[in-house]
This record gives C-alpha cells, sequence and structure tokens, in this order.
C-alpha cells in the first residue's frame, strides 16, 4: 500500500461522517424553512407562536451545524425530497414532527459514530442533540392541541 492510498485510507471514515453530517444539515436546514413556512400559514396564534419558536430553535440548529461543517469545508448537502404540506394545521405539523424525529434519530447516530473519531465534534452534536428534544416536544405538543381525534 503506497503513502496516497494509506491517507485515503485513513480520511474516508472521517470523510463519510461528514458526508453524513452535511445530509443532517440540510434537512436540518430543510425543516427550518418548513416551520416558518408552516407558522405564517397558521391562523391560530397559540399555534402560530409555536411553530415560529421552532423554526427559530430549528435554524439555530441548522446554523450550528452549516459553521461545523464548514470548518471542515464542507457545505450542508440538498435534500432530496420536499416535505408534505398538508391540507391543515395538523397535517403540516405532523410531518414536521415525522421530520423532526428523523433528525433526532439520525443526529444521536452521529454522536455515536464521532465519539470514536474526534469527541469535540461528538460532544458539540450532543449538545444539540439536547436542544432538539426540546424542539421535538414543543412540535408534539402542538400537533396535540389540534389532532382531530384528540379528547378535550
Amino acid at each position: 500500500m503506497g503513502i496516497i492510498e494509506a491517507i485515503r485510507t485513513s480520511m474516508s471514515p472521517r470523510a463519510g461522517l461528514l458526508r453524513r453530517l452535511a445530509v443532517i444539515a440540510g434537512e436540518s436546514e430543510r425543516l427550518a424553512k418548513s416551520l416558518q413556512r408552516h407558522a405564517a400559514m397558521c391562523d391560530y396564534s397559540g399555534l402560530k407562536s409555536g411553530l415560529a419558536t421552532a423554526a427559530v430553535a430549528e435554524a439555530a440548529d441548522a446554523q450550528a451545524l452549516r459553521v461545523l461543517l464548514l470548518a471542515h469545508d464542507v457545505w450542508p448537502a440538498l435534500p432530496e425530497v420536499e416535505l408534505r404540506e398538508g391540507a391543515s394545521n395538523w397535517a403540516r405539523i405532523g410531518s414536521d414532527l415525522a421530520a423532526e424525529i428523523e433528525l433526532v434519530r439520525s443526529l444521536n447516530a452521529a454522536v455515536a459514530e464521532w465519539e470514536g473519531v474526534d469527541r469535540g465534534i461528538a460532544e458539540k452534536l450532543r449538545e444539540l442533540g439536547i436542544g432538539k428534544d426540546q424542539t421535538l416536544g414543543l412540535l408534539r405538543d402542538l400537533g396535540l392541541k389540534c389532532d382531530p381525534q384528540a379528547l378535550d
């Protein structure tokens, strides 16, 4: 094995992890925009302010991921599939909630992967995950408030 092959092999895991993190960052940016759009579409002040709060939190998470990636000369990846808008607040919040759950899962998996490669990055991702749990709880509460099947 030559020196160049050894360098490529040693850098591959990190590069792969950065690519996966770029996908997470792109999804976070898309979700932030979706939450902003859904807040603007909402007529109910309580739901509207909750969605706006979630949008701000998600935009901050997306920006933190972007900064982390740019420090390694990687850009967030463009999402492959657009989120469904839904015909009602309940459908839109449900879609946003599903996207947030997937982001939390992906972020938690990334923490575990980065732990053996770069503990500093793993710690930053862990901190983001803690904030995402709060956003996730907020979206769950908002979804329950407009669930047509929920009991009063």
